[in-house]
């Protein structure tokens, strides 16, 4: 019998709503990323958001005062551009320039990390700042779920064809990924929630308490630090 194909989503389920757009990013992403972009702009400025699922991020962005150019694989709006960042085709309004591209948590869901960074920092001129997300595979519950069932907390068979979690990107990974892609100054922080709500936000909370007793600590920004950030600026 022939296998049936399957295919793969880069969405996650949403979770709330801003402005009447979807949120798909964990819980407290969004509120974190937008707290460092205004720390790497502080005086404002011109920002692409790369991967922006149905736009709650860049309207966000928006209302902090940034000129925002949102792009994604699958634009769901008009005002979102279409950009497939594994094989990316540039246009008079997402070539830039830029002072920042914002990519939250979206480098997992692609073929070519590396390759995705080089094409941004394509974009950027000396000077320019990155961002970028991905979730925190070293968070004290993803080493847990590593250990007992074998991937991280949303990775794994029931991940990897929805929401299209292909990529498992440590921080060192991240960071090195970053580096060579031309940037340096690299910042790593963590930030945002589990998805967990009820009973399993309690029992989440237990176990993260117990590992503490372990040693194995808890170390985050913000919220449960469930997703890694980097901050770089391009050389």
């Amino acid at each position: 019998m022939a296998a049936v194909e399957r295919t793969t989503s880069t969405r996650t389920q949403a979770h709330g709503s801003y402005a009447g757009h979807g949120i798909h990013a964990a819980p407290g992403v969004h509120e974190y990323a937008v707290e460092l972009v205004r720390a790497a702009l502080p005086d404002g400025g011109r920002v692409l958001e790369v991967g922006s699922g149905c736009g709650a991020l860049a309207l966000r962005l928006r209302d902090a005062g940034f000129d925002v150019v949102p792009t994604d694989l699958d634009p769901p709006h008009e005002w979102i551009h279409r950009l497939d960042l594994d094989d990316p085709e540039w246009t008079e309004e997402t070539r830039g320039p830029f002072d920042m591209v914002v990519c939250v948590e979206t480098l997992e869901h692609v073929e070519n990390p590396r390759q995705v960074l080089r094409s941004i920092r394509s974009l950027l001129r000396p000077g320019d700042t990155l961002l970028v997300s991905t979730p925190n595979v070293t968070h004290p519950h993803s080493r847990l779920k590593t250990f007992l069932l074998g991937a991280p907390y949303v990775f794994g068979p029931e991940f990897y064809h929805q929401p299209g979690h292909i990529t498992i990107l440590p921080d060192w990974m991240l960071t090195e990924h970053v580096r060579l892609a031309g940037f340096d100054r690299t910042e790593v922080t963590t930030g945002g929630n589990t998805f967990y709500r009820g009973l399993a936000r309690l029992a989440y909370r237990v176990e993260i308490a117990l590992l503490a007793l372990a040693g194995v600590r808890q170390r985050a920004q913000r919220g449960d630090g469930i997703c890694t950030f980097v901050t770089a600026v391009a050389a």
